[in-house]
């Protein structure tokens, strides 16, 4: 009889223990939405072969694979001066898609000298067809569509960057 007793205030314990750990905080309301927000990691500076400055921009930097998958994804803007900044492990042949980025992207791809190989303006969001270049790439940069044209940036020109 003591031993059901013991199993009962035994279980009972543990009930109670596992109740609280599993208490999380309550959902949001329906109408609130993940909203990705910008966060400046960087700047990078483009260079006509020349040497002289097209352009220079806040970057944010997806370094990490999970950062890499997230890219831009469900973000409904960004100003004019930022970018996406992808750092791959190695030079490769990177492709990229527009499933759920909501805003329409320059692209610009980026050998392992940190030379512009490859630009692909005025993605289609939510696009899942690739983008892959034809040469391969250790970098690729994400701008706001248009950017490119407004700017003159172009296939050769190099960049230089630094981390904040």
């Amino acid at each position: 009889m003591q031993v059901n007793k013991r199993l009962q205030i035994l279980l009972s314990l543990l009930f109670i223990c596992f109740s609280a750990a599993c208490k999380s905080q309550p959902p949001a309301p329906d109408n609130q939405e993940y909203k990705p927000v910008f966060r400046k990691d960087g700047e990078l500076a483009i260079y006509s072969p020349a040497g002289e400055e097209r352009a220079s921009f806040d970057i944010e930097i997806a370094e990490k694979d999970k950062d890499v998958l997230q890219g831009l994804k469900y973000r409904e803007d960004m100003e004019d001066n930022q970018g996406m900044f992808f750092i791959f492990k190695s030079l490769d042949f990177h492709s990229f898609w527009m499933q759920d980025t909501f805003m329409s992207l320059d692209m610009l791809f980026i050998d392992s000298d940190e030379v512009i190989t490859y630009i692909e303006k005025g993605t289609t969001p939510f696009s899942e067809e690739l983008i892959l270049p034809d040469t391969p790439n250790k970098y690729v940069l994400e701008l706001k569509a248009g950017t490119v044209d407004r700017l003159n940036i172009k296939e050769l020109d190099k960049i230089k960057w630094e981390r904040n």
